[in-house]
């Protein structure tokens, strides 16, 4: 009896890790700065740089995990267990954001995340609703984002924002593609307004 249920438990063992070797490998993927045409000018009446710094982005608690989650029909989610981002969602997108935002305001007016802010410096806020694909491949990037200026707690303007991308409902590294093309689209706004600020 003992020899049995041994024979059974080491057979059953055998077959979790066939079927572990056979799962597909996890795949990563990372959002990535998209070029501008052309930097945002600034007007020769401006009296000083117009520093900015992307503060925090936040994101919507069901985009904060690794695992890429799309929208499926009805109120449903997908989760993928084997297409991951490659960092925190809510940084990664603030990092591309600040990158984004290099690309198209003058050298020295973007501070990074991290470093210390000179006296002056707005900073940028952004409250994401969704950034996400559906499950027919329509991407949609929605929210809000605010500009702080220094020592202040009233947000100097807010704006809202909605951005759509067709993108492959199939190919996940698409969707990364084309979630980095909508964050540059809000930094193109982003940039001409804090432009027109100063």
């Amino acid at each position: 009896m003992k020899r049995t249920a041994t024979a059974a438990a080491l057979v059953g063992a055998g077959l979790g890790l066939a079927s572990c070797a056979s799962s597909p490998p996890t795949q990563f993927y990372s959002l990535s700065a998209v070029s501008a045409e052309s930097a945002v000018p600034r007007s020769e009446a401006a009296s000083e740089p117009a520093r900015v710094r992307v503060a925090a982005v936040h994101i919507p608690p069901v985009l904060d995990r690794r695992e890429i989650v799309r929208r499926g029909p009805g109120d449903r989610l997908q989760v993928s267990g084997e297409h991951r981002w490659g960092a925190p969602f809510d940084e990664m997108v603030q990092h591309v954001l600040t990158a984004d935002l290099l690309e198209r305001l003058p050298a020295g007016e973007v501070v990074m995340p991290s470093a210390p802010s000179p006296s002056g410096t707005d900073s940028i806020v952004v409250d994401l609703l969704q950034f996400q694909a559906d499950a027919g491949g329509t991407l949609v990037l929605q929210g809000s984002w605010s500009l702080i200026a220094p020592e202040q707690e009233t947000p100097a303007l807010v704006r809202d924002f909605r951005y759509e991308d067709a993108t492959s409902a199939q190919d996940y590294g698409a969707e990364a593609a084309a979630m980095s093309r909508l964050l540059g689209r809000l930094a193109d706004d982003i940039a001409k307004e804090v432009v027109a600020r100063h």
